[in-house]
């Protein structure tokens, strides 16, 4: 049978990455590659189920087959409510907590033009 290579990646932190490469059966399963990839070792305080799985950024489940090359991403819960923050800041922009400067820029903003024809 022959052998496929998967790469794991998990952001323990903002600024550490975790990274490992696995050799495996071809018709191997995502739970049968994560069992082999150590990062239990690595990191023992990491409560396995909850974390969440991706390959190449679509969710997927332990029974997902896998495929050479694939890159398997191993995604933690929130630690916020994006929800949540959106309506703080809204509420903070509403009682000119924020001022402008502090907000992004206008994406949608025109350009004034002035066109010179000669």
């Amino acid at each position: 049978m022959a052998m496929i290579t998967i790469q794991f990646i998990y952001a323990h932190t903002s600024t550490e990455l975790w990274e490992q490469s696995v050799r495996l059966k071809e018709g191997s399963t995502l739970a049968d590659a994560f069992e082999l990839c150590g990062l239990t070792q690595q990191y023992p305080s990491i409560d396995v189920e909850t974390l969440g799985f991706s390959v190449f950024g679509r969710k997927v489940a332990k029974n997902y087959v896998l495929m050479n090359a694939d890159r398997i991403e191993l995604c933690r819960h929130l630690t916020f409510d994006p929800m949540v923050s959106r309506k703080r800041r809204a509420a903070h922009r509403n009682a000119g907590i924020l001022k402008r400067k502090h907000l992004k820029p206008d994406r949608a903003r025109k350009i004034d033009v002035d066109v010179h024809e000669g």
